[in-house]
């Protein structure tokens, strides 16, 4: 090859590869111009707002499943009350006895109320009316323990004096004070309604409201209001014809029942009467009512809770 055909060549070579380099440099023009106009209708796409009506929508019922997830049944609802708040019967601008009575009619046909059960044992095998106490000031926002409750109480000191045969002769009055010890199984009885309201007064001053001998539809208002209520009943949690005595107290005479227990209740529908049972420990316990009924009667209709303004529906 001569040099003139090399020069041909060598030209030609050249100017390919300034073809080829031009046809790159548009190409990348085109890429910018269209990542451009790519861009500014994205942009104004955002800018125009119609895909918000879509993105709202979705929010609203990701927002409506997950009420729908959190929603309770009206007796969930009640079983989450909210502590209620303490009023002074200056504040209340009543005294409980003052407060109208709804009838049976009138109440919520069933209400369970959510309160940590405590157990009586092993600190106070006899301790079943402090820990049902403990129960309910835990219950309005006020805790005090079961030992300090126990602590605390009235007792009736009457030493306890026995027969040959083991009956008892003569020992305090459970309406007095706490007879015997709470503390040992074998040395106790218990105590009843009237020193235990002067025990609420002692931690709550005039915040103590005794039922006893009240209508039930009364003690199962404050249920439904959201205030558990302190009942006396049988450790059987049913009327019995056993277990009754007699002895003598400085008082007089006093009848008693051996199986004499207090139960706080938390709860109730037409068939049960719902309990937190300090014997056991056991939450919302079902009693028949007629049963429940039957022994709170025969353990003379005492009643006790606490002057509170709460609701059942925050809980």
């Amino acid at each position: 090859m001569d040099d003139m055909q090399k020069l041909r060549s060598l030209n030609a070579t050249r100017k390919n590869r300034r073809h080829q380099a031009a046809v790159r440099r548009r190409h990348r023009r085109r890429l910018v111009a269209t990542s451009t106009i790519v861009v500014l209708g994205f942009a104004g796409w955002a800018s125009s707002g119609w895909w918000l009506p879509t993105a709202k929508a979705k929010t609203e019922l990701l927002a409506a499943a997950q009420t729908k997830h959190n929603s309770t049944s009206p007796l969930e609802q009640k079983r989450n009350t909210a502590k209620p708040k303490v009023l002074t019967k200056k504040q209340s601008g009543t005294t409980p006895k003052q407060n109208s009575k709804p009838t049976e009619s009138e109440l919520p046909a069933s209400v369970m109320l959510n309160v940590p059960p405590q157990n009586q044992n092993p600190q106070l095998p006899n301790g079943c009316e402090v820990t049902s106490l403990s129960m309910l000031f835990t219950a309005i926002g006020n805790p005090v323990s079961k030992m300090t409750l126990a602590a605390e109480q009235p007792y009736d000191s009457t030493p306890r004096v026995e027969s040959s045969t083991g009956q008892i002769i003569s020992w305090g009055n459970p309406n007095v004070g706490f007879v015997g010890s709470p503390y040992v199984w074998s040395d106790g009885f218990g105590i009843y309604h009237g020193p235990i309201i002067k025990l609420i007064d002692k931690i709550l001053p005039g915040e103590g409201v005794d039922l006893t001998n009240q209508p039930f539809d009364e003690i199962l208002s404050y249920v439904a209001k959201g205030v558990p209520v302190e009942a006396w009943v049988t450790a059987t949690l049913k009327p019995t014809n056993k277990y009754w005595e007699t002895w003598q107290t400085p008082e007089g005479p006093i009848r008693v029942n051996e199986q004499e227990h207090a139960v706080l209740i938390v709860g109730y529908n037409a068939k049960y009467i719902f309990i937190n049972n300090p014997l056991t420990g056991q939450k919302d316990e079902p009693v028949k009512r007629a049963n429940f009924l039957g022994a709170w009667n025969e353990l003379g209709n005492q009643a006790v809770t606490i002057a509170v303004h709460g609701s059942t529906s925050d809980t």
